[in-house]
């Protein structure tokens, strides 16, 4: 069965519309034929609303046109669509989007009413529109893109001036005349496209469409405030289901309903995870086509074998190999958003070539005016990149893993870095960052951040040695040392702080992580040792090391590199800081998979808690492992809630005690032994604890105490409870033992000894 041929008048308000359609109306059918329908839209709006004025839900006039337009294509009767058909959406919505009974032939009439003419014609006008509507509507048929084309599914547009003939017959007479020959022309011209599965426009549109808007919020849920808000300035609230139905409903509101076929976005989203669209690792494989759907009633009687589309044009992309290429290059730039060659003079787009050239489809060596064609024509249009960019900028196709918000977020994250925290590697990346999201458009400057570092970096990078791995030109090389698993030679500082038994000198290890404590980056690396696969693992801040060799011939597995990290996060999980001692095995022993061996390595530390001091310990379980943390009870009068899975298992002294809460850690014994910040956090608390095991580190606390009192030439008690003078001291007693007057060791003509440290007045001594 031949097409139906039907016309679609497209023309902003008052152009002459309904002048033409009633003069082609007669034109349209032989002597004997049904007439043609003319179907106006304001004609079915007065039906619906009892006034052509009354703008009422476009739903409503919508499917009473349809539900016409459909019938009167059943019954072989010709159809003419008076409205302004304005916006692609609109036109496609009849042209390639409306299932129809049998196949139709559309015939564009676009009517090139000049705008002073059309406002002249609506001011004589009875019910006359607005002026903002009829400028709005002529410059979107003036779009040099989104204008009526024949690839909307169009066998022919004709274009008419009605004010330049008094009389519009002959002129539509003279089209019509004309249109047999015009079709097949532009068929023959079609007839070596290579048709696909997103050869028609409004297929190919919503493809690209869905593109753009996923590579700016990847999932269309607000996953943070600033997405949200974004969000809800188009819909509010949010849609719900899954992506696809969320897509159709932004792509609706954005672009048009003929976009928003749940069952297609599927399909697309499909097609996108299948060509590798959501891998943030650059995808090789090359693009795979899709095959039209041949059971879609809207294919049904084409005369083009898969065509996709109803006996009309194609965009370029609607050729197989525009389209692998096009989407090649897509693919590329939103997977490498600002990959482009730095050396200076290079050009862009044949960089862009060589970076695809291995992938099948992609553009040829020399293509470089056909990129730069493909790039205008299609990819700029559709909002990938923005029209008045200097192109050495590259492209900056969205954010394709977060949304603008979500990056202004990691932005602000990574300023705190690099500057509380003098991250070196982050403040590289900070300028990086700041280039990137500027040219993406992304304003990072307004506002403050939401969350900011109290604690920040004991070390300036201004003022370290420039050769040490804390400068900012020195971290980018270790870093890669740990990225590819090399062994490297590194160098500690001989004036560096350091303490007893430590490593100096030159360091042949394998580096592991970079990680921030307390007051500095440390780097945590492996001891490389001769005849063992395993090595200690030690911790020493940056700017104490400096790289002197990156030794290139030697690497290890990724195996064997994962089980070392591993490793090192079991020590980091027992020990609750970065000392791990200086005892392989027993670095061994804890971190390996045996419980026995694990918990001969561990040592219980245990210290009674005043009621203020026991208040903040309670409240900072998770310093150490739960699992080797246990805690008092509460006495009988307390009132304070723990969390019935918190480690309160000890039973509480009595409630006279002044220290009555107890607690216990297994800590690793290196840990218990020289760990600085177990002692930082213990000894802190001063007489809020009180020490009971082992015995070691009490007397080590002791001890501090005492030289801090000397130190500051204050006196110390003796085992009575009396306290002394300086010119009374002598060496420090044991605990509970009474110191001895210097009268009497001068008097047995010992030499004098020096002002010597003393107790507490307190009950530290108790016990």
């Amino acid at each position: 069965m031949a097409p139906l041929r039907c016309h679609l008048l497209i023309g902003p308000p008052a152009s002459g519309k309904t002048t033409l359609a009633q003069a082609l109306a007669p034109l349209l059918s032989a002597a004997g034929e049904p007439p043609a329908l003319v179907l106006s839209t304001d004609v079915i709006r007065a039906e619906v609303f009892g006034d052509p004025a009354v703008q009422g839900p476009w739903l409503d006039i919508q499917q009473r046109l349809h539900q016409r337009l459909i019938e009167a294509v059943a019954e072989g009767r010709p159809v003419i669509v008076d409205a302004t058909h304005a916006r692609r959406a609109w036109r496609l919505a009849i042209t390639q989007a409306l299932p129809l009974p049998r196949a139709v032939e559309w015939i564009g009439w676009w009517l090139y009413t000049p705008l002073p003419t059309c406002l002249e014609w609506n001011a004589r006008r009875q019910r006359t529109v607005p002026v903002p509507v009829i400028q709005e509507m002529a410059a979107a048929l003036a779009d040099p893109h989104y204008g009526p084309c024949r690839a909307e599914g169009f066998a022919a547009i004709c274009a008419v001036v009605p004010s330049h003939h008094p009389q519009l017959t002959p002129v539509l007479a003279a089209e019509l005349a004309a249109l047999d020959k015009r079709i097949r022309s532009a068929r023959a011209r079609e007839n070596k496209l290579r048709l696909h599965g997103y050869s028609r426009l409004l297929d190919l549109e919503r493809l690209l469409f869905l593109i753009r808007l996923l590579s700016r919020y990847p999932d269309l849920q607000a996953s943070d405030p600033g997405t949200q808000a974004e969000l809800e300035a188009w819909l509010s609230p949010l849609p719900q289901g899954d992506l696809a139905e969320r897509a159709a409903a932004f792509l609706r509101h954005l672009h048009g309903d003929c976009y928003a076929d749940v069952t297609a976005l599927r399909r697309d989203l499909d097609w996108l995870e299948a060509n590798d669209f959501g891998s943030a690792v650059a995808a090789t494989a090359p693009i795979q086509l899709a095959e039209a759907d041949s059971a879609d009633p809207r294919l049904q009687g084409s005369h083009l074998p898969k065509a996709g589309g109803v006996h009309g044009g194609h965009p370029p992309m609607g050729d197989a190999a525009v389209f692998l290429r096009v989407m090649t290059l897509l693919r590329h730039l939103l997977q490498t958003p600002f990959d482009r060659d730095p050396s200076r003079g290079s050009n862009l787009h044949e960089h862009l070539i060589a970076a695809v050239a291995t992938i099948p489809g992609a553009y040829l060596p020399g293509e470089t005016a056909t990129l730069r064609k493909d790039l205008e024509k299609i990819l700029t249009p559709y909002g990938f990149r923005s029209r008045n960019d200097n192109v050495r900028h590259g492209y900056a196709l969205g954010t394709a893993v977060l949304s603008p918000s979500q990056l202004r977020e990691v932005h602000s994250v990574v300023q705190q870095a690099a500057g509380r925290l003098a991250d070196p590697s982050a403040q590289e990346l900070l300028a990086e960052l700041d280039q990137r999201l500027s040219r993406a458009g992304i304003d990072t400057g307004s506002g403050s951040p939401v969350r900011s570092y109290a604690r920040h970096a004991v070390v300036d990078p201004a003022l370290v040695r420039p050769d040490c791995l804390a400068a900012a030109n020195r971290a980018e090389a270790i870093e890669r040392a740990i990225f590819e698993q090399r062994r490297v030679l590194l160098e500690r500082h001989a004036s560096a702080a350091s303490f007893p038994g430590g490593p100096q000198g030159e360091l042949r290890v394998w580096p592991l992580q970079l990680i921030f404590h307390n007051i500095g980056w440390y780097l945590i690396y492996e001891e490389d040792v001769i005849g063992r696969e395993q090595g200690l693992i030690r911790s020493e801040r940056l700017d104490r090391l400096a790289l002197r060799r990156q030794e290139r011939d030697r690497r290890r597995s990724p195996e064997q590199h994962r089980q070392a990290v591993q490793r090192l996060e079991k020590l980091l999980h027992h020990s609750g800081g970065i000392y791990f001692g200086d005892d392989l095995e027993a670095q061994l022993a804890l971190s390996g998979p045996s419980t026995k061996a694990r918990a001969s390595q561990l040592e219980t530390l245990r210290f009674c808690c005043s009621p203020w001091a026991f208040a903040f310990l309670r409240e900072g379980a998770g310093r150490y492992p739960l699992a080797q943390t246990r805690f008092s009870r509460p006495l009988p009068q307390d009132r304070w809630w723990h969390h019935p899975q918190a480690p309160h298992l000890l039973q509480p002294k009595a409630s006279s005690d002044s220290h009555p809460y107890p607690v216990e850690l297994d800590l690793p014994r290196w840990t218990v032994a020289a760990d600085i910040d177990l002692r930082n956090w213990l000894f802190g608390f001063g007489g809020g604890i009180r020490i009971e095991t082992p015995a070691a580190l009490r007397q080590e606390l002791i001890q501090r105490c005492r030289d801090t009192l000397a130190v500051h030439g204050l006196g110390v008690a003796d085992g009575e409870g009396q306290v002394t003078t300086d010119a009374d001291a002598t060496e420090p007693p044991a605990v509970g033992t009474p110191a001895t007057p210097k009268s009497e060791t001068a008097a047995q003509g010992e030499p004098e000894a020096d002002p010597a440290p003393r107790f507490f007045p307190n009950r530290l001594r108790r016990h």
